[in-house]
């Protein structure tokens, strides 16, 4: 076992350069900041009844200078934290056919100690807030510390069933890495993704598994529920409801389970054998699963008299489209291109969806295909990244400043690296085609000053773009129909209140009590 050391402390003797200010005069007394503290460098002075600093003990975190709600506290110097340990990226060459995964992971024991030890164990922590999960990470990254997987799993296991593939998708840098103390300080992060990923790398996920006849906690034995999709939504609900002792039926129109998973992120973010995981162990725990089985709106009310209840678990499968280029061949959403670029990826294919010397130049004669992507997120990330390893040329358009744009910092740069162009402040303004078939794009320039204002078009010249495809990535919304379907459905009874909420924190403070207090187990 691996104990965990105390927190870094500056050496008076050598000057750290740190300077805690205490304003008298604006102190309150109301002793937020040594709630806050992670290292007991704040004490009340009982007879002022103000703060005073033990500057030798302060490690430049600034949690007290963040949350006083007086601006009583002025922390002045560098955060001491040792340097954040990067697994850094693999650059495939030739990127061409290509499928293994950029992202290494944390190789070695040494590696992963050295950076969980960069954990302040804050006494509230932000990260827990940050992430849509809330997932306790200090108490995994203490079992980490502790060289304990298996803790580390039963941490991860009270709020997701997926940190194989959570730890691989999710947007850390805004989320819970950008919410580390740390990071508010000004400082790198703890490598909280990479960290969640050893523990998936290095120690199998543990099934879930349903109760022993009798359990007590089995709050929804003898229940019926189906659900219908089988993408990360339905994942989650079916192991809750198969470790709460109910009958699980999942119905899914693909003939592959999985939903985003399997076919909306690439082999190179999320391989194969890591999105099959989840099902394969929910078919082995007593999951039922038809596949190629749609359940169109109107069944619902069908499914809601033969189940218990009904989870529809489909996301929000209609992408959103341009308005213009609707009647062209070549101009396509994101799903249908990627399900399409994974399969040829698989399958050692060229560019879908064209025909003759556009799929795949054989020699220098002709230029590369050239995929025009309509968006600036992860997910068109992941449609030019694909077409980049199916030998065409990418483009990708986005009409937001690249300052507020919602895209991975690290895919982003992964993109570009591997040859995608990305033009922000950029829009689509209209497609021409030739034979039926979209052949030129003209975009227009944009401007926008801050996050919250809406982009504007620009008065400044347009660009011309020869195109062979043009994929949108604009974005999905769940189709009115099925909104519609599922409001008032009668259902004879739901599955009752689990005993143990954590699952419902939503990571406010609410009625008093902070989110990190609600993950703990009722009676403690």
């Amino acid at each position: 076992m691996t104990t965990l050391a105390p927190h870094p402390t500056p050496d008076p003797t050598t000057g750290s350069g740190l300077r805690v200010t205490v304003l008298a005069d604006r102190c309150a007394g109301c002793q937020e900041c040594l709630v806050r503290c992670p290292t007991a460098a704040l004490a009340l002075d009982p007879e002022t009844w103000t703060v005073v600093a033990d500057e030798t003990r302060c490690v430049g975190c600034r949690q007290c200078q963040r949350t006083c709600p007086f601006s009583a506290i002025v922390v002045e110097g560098p955060a001491l934290v040792a340097p954040r340990r990067e697994p850094g990226r693999r650059h495939p060459a030739p990127l061409e056919g290509d499928r293994s995964e950029t992202r290494r992971p944390i190789a070695t024991w040494a590696e992963a100690l050295a950076e969980a030890q960069r954990c302040l164990d804050c006494p509230d922590p932000t990260c827990l807030l940050g992430c849509p999960a809330h997932n306790d990470i200090p108490a995994f990254l203490r079992a980490v510390r502790d060289g304990d997987l298996d803790r580390a799993h039963q941490v991860l296991r009270q709020t997701t069933v997926l940190p194989d593939v959570c730890s691989r998708v999710c947007d850390q840098a805004v989320q819970c890495e950008g919410a580390c103390s740390w990071s508010l300080a000004g400082a790198p992060p703890v490598a909280i993704g990479a960290l969640e990923r050893f523990v998936a790398d290095n120690a199998p996920v543990p099934p879930v598994r349903p109760p022993e006849p009798g359990d007590p906690t089995a709050d929804a034995e003898g229940l019926e529920v189906a659900i219908v999709g089988s993408g990360p939504a339905a994942i989650g609900a079916a192991a809750e409801l198969v470790a709460a002792g109910a009958q699980v039926t999942v119905f899914e129109r693909d003939l592959v389970p999985g939903g985003l998973l399997r076919w909306g992120i690439p082999d190179f973010t999320l391989p194969d054998t890591v999105a099959r995981r989840p099902w394969e162990q929910l078919v082995a725990a007593g999951v039922t699963l038809h596949l190629g089985q749609a359940v169109e709106p109107d069944d619902l009310a069908d499914l809601a008299e033969r189940f218990d209840a009904v989870i529809v678990a489909t996301g929000a499968p209609e992408p959103l489209r341009p308005p213009v280029g609707q009647g062209l061949a070549g101009v396509l959403d994101a799903s249908t291109f990627l399900r399409a670029a994974h399969d040829a990826l698989h399958q050692g294919g060229g560019l879908p969806f064209l025909t003759g010397d556009r799929q795949r130049p054989a020699d220098g004669s002709a230029r590369p295909a050239r995929v025009l992507v309509l968006g600036g997120g992860n997910t068109a990330m992941d449609v030019a990244r694909s077409a980049r390893r199916l030998g065409a040329s990418a483009v990708c358009v986005d009409w937001m400043d690249r300052r507020f744009a919602p895209v991975r910092p690290d895919e982003l740069e992964e993109a570009e690296q591997e040859g995608v162009e990305v033009r922000f402040s950029t829009t689509l303004e209209s497609l021409e085609g030739e034979g039926g078939r979209v052949r030129r794009a003209i975009l227009a320039p944009t401007t926008q000053r801050s996050a919250s204002e809406r982009p504007r078009v620009g008065p400044g010249a347009r660009t011309v773009e020869e195109v062979d495809l043009v994929v949108a990535a604009m974005g999905y919304r769940v189709p009115a129909e099925v909104a519609a379907a599922g409001t008032g459905l009668p259902l004879p009874k739901v599955v009752p209140d689990l005993p143990d909420r954590r699952w419902l924190g939503s990571g406010l403070v609410a009625g008093g009590t902070p989110a990190w207090a609600r993950h703990q187990p009722v009676g403690l």
